[in-house]
């Protein structure tokens, strides 16, 4: 009889919850696996056991991080104290960088494997992060494939096991019901759907002046009660606050879209939607980040495709007046639309790079053995 395998996985976003559940599911009918794991709506849904929920976790921004810090830290603890109690096999460790390090250097001082799934990104910022992460991490699995090569270059055992929105080819369901929404995404995270929403509702209001017979869609987050949303927008009868499971099934409603910059956008562009994106942070968390940041872009269909393909709107620029006027152009000039939709393209050729890749749930069937 095989020797039962602990998992324990690391996830504090939606979007590494999202890929931590398609993870568990993929085991699921292996009775010689158990995962425990931190989590929110998604691996909630799954077999796995519960150690913390994570819904309200997941920030941006050094104010912000301060202000939930006494949580993140119980948080902490409480994973630290079942990496002694359960003596995983293997810890996977999804994104949430500043946190899933920290985990990282304790799994490591315990001798637990370490598997980090979506590596944090030192070609984008902050490189000293170098030595900490080639001390306390055994595997790497990148889902970029310029990822590889750097960390490669570092001596660090690396496997690119492609993107998982493009792997999972969600995005090609043909049952999707089409509509006409201009879709807004204000994010999932709490602080940036609290700064985003009131740009968007001056949009709306702009965009209706002009055009009375437009509708609007917001996307709620499943994290997010609904009556933050409905602060903003109770009684709009042109505006719709829409919540699926699966996002592109909202995705689908749009004709256009605006959103927060994360994997929303990449979610957008694979679907062929004409977007543009906004990002909105405190005015310290705003400084620090552009001391650090070194990369050109913030928008995954831009870094993708090395290109600015779509507009972002980021702190002051993010304003209603010059949203408003790419949004039209997004929404009514059809050669404008046809141009991204076509430059969309290269999306899927850019991740699907089969030379190089490794699935990641035969990347973890190997590391355990099974």
């Amino acid at each position: 009889m095989n020797k039962l395998k602990n998992i324990i996985i690391s996830a504090g976003e939606e979007s590494g919850d999202m890929y931590g559940a398609n993870i568990i599911n993929y085991f699921s009918k292996n009775k010689n696996i158990h995962f425990y794991a931190m989590g929110s709506n998604k691996i909630k849904n799954t077999s796995a056991e519960i150690i913390i929920d994570s819904s309200d976790l997941s920030v941006v921004g050094f104010l912000e991080v301060i202000k939930i810090y006494p949580k993140l830290l119980r948080s902490l603890n409480i994973m630290k104290k079942s990496i002694d109690s359960i003596k995983p096999d293997l810890i996977i460790l999804i994104d949430y960088q500043e946190f899933n390090m920290k985990l990282a250097k304790y799994a490591k001082s315990r001798g637990v494997k370490v598997l980090f799934y979506i590596s944090p990104q030192i070609w984008a910022w902050r490189e000293s992060r170098v030595k900490n992460i080639i001390n306390n991490i055994d595997i790497m699995a990148v889902i970029f494939p310029f990822e590889k090569k750097y960390y490669d270059q570092l001596g660090l055992e690396t496997h690119y096991v492609g993107h998982p929105l493009v792997e999972s080819k969600n995005y090609k369901e043909d049952n999707y019901k089409k509509d006409n929404y201009i879709g807004f995404f204000p994010g999932s995270r709490i602080n940036e759907v609290r700064k985003h929403l009131p740009i968007m509702k001056k949009i709306i209001s702009k965009i209706s002046k002009k055009y009375p017979d437009e509708k609007f869609l917001i996307s709620k987050s499943s994290n997010i009660d609904i009556q933050l949303y409905e602060n903003f927008f109770m009684n709009e009868t042109n505006i719709k606050i829409v919540e699926n499971e699966n996002i592109y099934k909202t995705i689908s409603l749009c004709k256009s879209a605006i959103a927060a910059s994360g994997t929303i956008t990449l979610q957008i562009g694979l679907m062929k939607i004409p977007v543009c994106v906004l990002y909105k942070l405190s005015s310290l968390t705003y400084y620090f980040a552009k001391l650090l940041v070194k990369t050109k872009y913030i928008s995954l269909i831009n870094i993708v495709l090395q290109k600015f393909l779509v507009k972002e709107y980021i702190q002051d620029n993010a304003s209603a007046d010059n949203i408003c006027i790419e949004l039209e152009k997004l929404t009514f000039d059809q050669n404008y639309r046809n141009n991204i939709i076509k430059e969309y393209g290269a999306l899927e050729e850019k991740l699907l790079n089969d030379n190089l890749k490794t699935n990641i749930n035969n990347l973890i069937t190997k590391i355990l053995k099974i």
